[in-house]
């Protein structure tokens, strides 16, 4: 069964743009003090992360 593969280093869409926003924003999270708002914030973030990168997955047939 042939695969598709994307090539390695090429950026594919505007979902990367919304990934690496995304990946921004936790960066600058975590140089934040550790707080209970902090954890609570990282959960958001990785959960938009969860959604947007879940967007660029195919069903499987």
């Amino acid at each position: 069964m042939p695969t598709t593969s994307r090539p390695c280093g090429q950026l594919r869409t505007a979902l990367d743009g919304a990934l690496a926003d995304v990946n921004d924003r936790i960066r600058r999270l975590m140089g934040q003090p550790a707080s209970k708002d902090r954890t609570q914030a990282y959960q958001e973030l990785l959960t938009e992360w969860g959604d947007r990168a879940r967007a660029d997955v195919e069903p499987a047939a």
